[in-house]
């Protein structure tokens, strides 16, 4: 999905584009498609972000070439009010930034290994976890899930910082 509100970037380079506009831009857009990503409360503290950069939801953003074109995509998580991570990546396509990635979910990590997003995610059931793989479609020209896969890990790995299992 295409920004146009953001400002053209002619470089190529996405590191030259204001992750903050990105943002203030996709969630206009999605006001007016009525398919809000976020609260008000989460939302309105995406918009402060510049102001107030303590209560600031936005993960510090990640650069990585996802779509195999040679250049660097923009990998943004940003943490909603009940604790799920929503992960809005990025391409520049002639130009304009686009939306190739709208997920969310509750990460214990998010990898990104040849090419693919990587998320893994706690399970109900002790020592499993979710992995789901996103990959690039490049005839639909976004990333789509590839696989989704239940890991056993042991019940040490995943314990909580200052637990036992």
């Amino acid at each position: 999905m295409p920004l146009p509100a953001v400002p053209r970037v002619p470089s190529g380079d996405i590191r030259k584009v204001s992750v903050s506009a990105v943002l203030k831009a996709q969630l206009d857009a999605d006001d007016r498609r009525r398919a809000p990503a976020f609260d008000k409360k989460t939302e309105d503290r995406i918009r402060a972000c510049p102001d107030r950069p303590k209560t600031c939801p936005v993960r510090t953003p990640e650069y990585q070439d996802l779509t195999g074109d040679g250049k660097e995509d923009l990998i943004v998580g940003i943490e909603a009010e009940d604790h799920t991570v929503a992960i809005w990546v990025y391409m520049l396509k002639g130009g304009v930034v686009n939306r190739i990635l709208n997920t969310a979910g509750t990460p214990l990590a998010v990898d990104v290994t040849e090419g693919k997003l990587i998320m893994r995610e706690p399970t109900q059931t002790p020592g499993y976890e979710i992995r789901t793989v996103f990959g690039w479609n490049r005839h639909s020209q976004v990333m789509e899930m590839q696989a989704t896969e239940y890991d056993w890990q042991s019940p040490a790995a995943t314990a909580s910082p200052g637990r036992r299992p």
